[in-house]
């Protein structure tokens, strides 16, 4: 079955909340759902980004912590913006830039989690935790139209 649905956990899974994006990619995986196509990413989603291409998913999901001076655990969708790429993100990746390099055209939904820190753990807090979960459940009914988006 071609997979309609690609999910890119980013993050660092040492770095407290910063592995949040992770967590629900692990999630996820464990779930096995069908049409989907699960990849943790971890800090480097440009060497993911040739699968991409090779298997043209209509919709790719991405889930990160992110920056947006929300309480922790706030979860909202980013602009994809080539102007100001995702400064928001931890990981300051620029996903425009690399879906054009690639020649990739398929839906792309950026969903930030707010973390609450970023401190040397393998824990996530008890807020990410729970915005995780909810994460999780959204993407598995394709329900991103739930996630208000991030505003100035």
């Amino acid at each position: 079955m071609k997979t309609k649905t690609h999910v890119w956990g980013i993050g660092n899974s040492i770095l407290g909340d910063d592995g949040v994006g992770i967590y629900v990619a692990r999630m996820l995986k464990r779930l096995s759902p069908p049409g989907f196509e699960i990849v943790i990413c971890e800090s480097v989603p440009e060497n993911f980004a040739p699968l991409l291409k090779r298997k043209k998913p209509k919709h790719l999901v991405i889930v990160d912590a992110a920056q947006m001076n929300l309480p922790p655990g706030c979860i909202r969708r980013l602009p994809l913006d080539e102007s100001t790429g995702h400064s928001e993100m931890t990981h300051g990746i620029s996903i425009l830039p690399l879906l054009n390099y690639y020649d990739l055209s398929c839906l792309v939904t950026t969903i930030g989690i707010q973390p609450k820190t970023l401190d040397f753990s393998t824990e996530l807090s008890t807020p990410l935790r729970k915005a995780a979960k909810k994460v999780a459940k959204i993407i598995l009914r394709s329900k991103y139209d739930e996630i208000p988006f991030l505003t100035s």
